[in-house]
């Protein structure tokens, strides 16, 4: 990527310098394309990185799109745009009112319901929907977590409202209204080090068939690395998970211990509070269905952050703690992190007004 586009989206500040920059829908394309190729055009059905633009060609007096190009491999010769193979695939909005919902969904400190989105952008409520999930999509990572990582479960959701006409409970358990909290496991990276400009450690989660040893196996094992420094609570399925990495401390909640030094899993319990009030504040209700693309974007913004510095603060009971400062990345310096892995995660409307996810693995770049 350019210096000179990076210079462009750093001088994207406030709503007013958003519209400004995201005026022209000629310069929205070549500034997605620059974010979307930081290192030139790739091929996004080949992988092929030569290509040859196709411009000024009239068909049946008809012209060619602009930002058309041809991939120079000869078996491929596959006709594409940059946003070929990618969550705006076949779109029929402008690029410019896609890089203005981008920005608007990162600048809020929890997101942006679609309703709002809606209003703002003047599209209807499923089209901005549709654009937050395709966010969603693009920001989902797929490496797997290393260093020290912080696990813990957590519910999310409520319990069923009871029947007006229902019999009154019985003893025990006879007769309760079962609930429909769902299991969720949460993984958060800790930063490397405490230095000004360390970024943030990714944070993810997940929801889990339940609070077992084979189900917290089945994603663990596809997130976190064998070599990782692993903390957690007492819960004997994290215990057992603990042995097969490289080191393993608990801390013991149920004796009232939660934190012993380094050891401890605050970081975890603050991503799984703000994804609680992200989703009562914001969008009151998320689907089984979607909430890992819900929890890709909440775990995006957790990492969108990086360390300023240090001070010292007292506790209530007069203790000094050293504290860390943070920042949080211009969400117009969110965007490149936010295309760049775009090409290969296809979304496409579902007959009845939803989505259909095609792929969430990111093939060339």
């Amino acid at each position: 990527m350019t210096q000179s586009i990076l210079d462009v989206l750093a001088n994207i500040r406030t709503v007013d310098e958003m519209v400004a920059a995201f005026r022209d829908e000629r310069r929205c394309r070549r500034l997605l394309e620059s974010m979307v190729w930081p290192d030139g055009r790739i091929c996004p059905s080949c992988g092929y990185r030569h290509s040859i633009a196709i411009a000024g060609r009239s068909t049946n007096k008809r012209r060619a799109r602009p930002g058309l190009y041809q991939c120079s491999s000869g078996e491929c010769r596959f006709q594409f745009t940059v946003t070929t193979h990618t969550p705006l695939h076949s779109t029929k909005l402008p690029l410019r009112v896609w890089l203005r919902a981008m920005w608007l969904l990162l600048q809020s400190d929890k997101g942006m319901s679609s309703v709002r989105l809606a209003e703002t952008l003047g599209v209807s409520q499923p089209t901005a929907w549709r654009m937050g999930h395709a966010l969603r999509l693009m920001v989902a990572r797929e490496h797997m977590l290393d260093g020290t990582v912080e696990i813990d479960h957590f519910y999310l959701g409520g319990r069923a409202r009871k029947e007006k006409d229902a019999p009154p409970p019985g003893r025990g358990r006879k007769g309760q209204v079962k609930t429909e909290k769902m299991p969720v496991l949460a993984m958060v990276q800790r930063p490397a080090g405490r230095s000004p400009g360390t970024a943030a450690g990714d944070a993810r989660a997940t929801i889990v068939t339940g609070l077992s040893l084979r189900a917290a196996e089945r994603v663990i094992e596809t997130q976190v690395g064998s070599d990782t420094h692993l903390m957690s609570d007492e819960a004997k399925a994290f215990i057992a998970i603990g042995e097969s990495f490289a080191g393993h401390e608990t801390v013991k909640h149920a004796s009232g211990e939660y934190a012993r030094g380094s050891v401890h899993v605050n970081s975890t319990e603050g991503f799984n509070s703000r994804v609680r009030r992200t989703i009562a504040g914001v969008f009151h209700h998320i689907s089984p269905q979607h909430a890992d693309l819900y929890f890709h974007e909440i775990g995006f913004r957790w990492a969108q952050r990086v360390v300023t510095g240090s001070v010292v603060r007292k506790t209530r009971h007069g203790r000094e703690m050293v504290r860390t400062l943070w920042s949080r990345v211009p969400p117009a310096l969110q965007l490149p992190n936010v295309f760049r892995a775009a090409t290969g995660r296809q979304m496409r409307r579902s007959p009845d007004g939803g989505i259909i996810l095609k792929s969430t693995v990111a093939v060339f770049g």
